[in-house]
């Protein structure tokens, strides 16, 4: 059963404090980041995702919205995966300052918002150097990406990651950083990476139509994803991209020269918009418009829900 009482949580870390606890803040990739510290930390110690009185784990994960009730508990760990406000910044600041250790995504936290922190206990991550950890990234393509993750004392951990976008590296290279916290070894290491896979809905690639690639997309909603989606779509090779959303003001960051189509579910035509971008009142026309537009030279970034044009998931 899970604790609902907030001084039943409180004196539970105090009766238990052998069991660390890790908290997830940030504006997005949250999911991402407890996915991957879960994976790769579960190898080695029992992880759970909440208080939970029937289970005896070596390590507790909590998200920001719940630990913030609780100041006088402090975490062993607090990483910050985004910001996008100062009233963000404020808040999961304040929560890291009063962590043991605090993990920062380099790419995502705008430099502005160090003001904030106080805490010296910092590590950085992020896609390249100044950041403390980082991938170094050789190969790409829909069977993964191939590199070495870079530590803190610039030793290299050759990794193979079953994930697309640049982007979705980084949470793996924050929970990299954990694990040589808690002192995992390498090997158990390799092997949550190893496990490692998108959630269907979160940039996972399949078979669609015609044998098209459709990357899924769907789950993210965001304009901060659109634009990664987008990043993950270009890095790929391809003949044909087609970028598939609901919202012609997503498309701040599109680059159309890198895509053939931009299909536009709802919303209304202006003139301003590029003419590779074509508007349908119903999703139906949408399907039969791919239905006769897709064929397997097509990569499809796929930014809402649409089922019936996904055959089976290749992960």
């Amino acid at each position: 059963m899970i604790f609902d009482s907030k001084s039943r949580i409180e004196r539970y870390f105090r009766r238990n404090p052998q069991i660390k606890t890790i908290v997830i803040a940030g504006s997005f990739g949250r999911k991402s980041a407890i996915r991957c510290i879960g994976m790769i930390l579960g190898q080695a110690l029992t992880v759970t995702m909440g208080v939970n009185r029937d289970a005896d784990p070596d390590v507790v994960l909590l998200d920001y919205n719940s630990m913030s009730q609780f100041p006088d508990i402090r975490p062993d760990i607090v990483v910050v995966t985004s910001c996008e406000s100062d009233e963000e910044a404020k808040g999961f600041f304040a929560l890291a300052n009063r962590a043991r250790h605090v993990l920062v995504n380099y790419c995502d936290v705008p430099q502005q918002y160090a003001k904030y922190l106080q805490n010296p206990n910092l590590t950085t991550y992020g896609d390249d150097l100044p950041a403390d950890y980082y991938f170094e990234l050789h190969d790409s393509g829909l069977d993964g990406q191939k590199g070495d993750i870079v530590d803190l004392d610039r030793h290299h951990f050759p990794a193979t990651v079953k994930l697309i976008g640049e982007h979705n590296l980084r949470p793996v290279v924050m929970a990299f950083a954990i694990a040589q916290l808690f002192q995992i070894d390498d090997e158990r290491i390799k092997d949550g990476i190893d496990n490692i896979r998108p959630v269907h809905g979160r940039m996972s690639p399949a078979k669609g139509l015609h044998n098209a690639i459709i990357l899924d997309d769907s789950a993210s909603t965001s304009a901060t994803s659109l634009k990664y989606g987008m990043q993950a779509l270009y890095s790929i090779q391809a003949p044909d991209r087609i970028v598939v959303t609901d919202d012609v003001r997503k498309l701040a960051n599109l680059n159309y020269d890198m895509v053939s189509e931009v299909l536009i579910l709802g919303g209304k035509a202006t003139r301003e918009v590029n003419p590779k971008v074509k508007f349908f009142k119903e999703d139906i026309d949408l399907i039969n418009h791919l239905g006769q537009r897709l064929d397997e030279n097509c990569l499809v970034l796929l930014e809402i829900p649409i089922p019936e044009i996904i055959d089976s998931y290749l992960w």
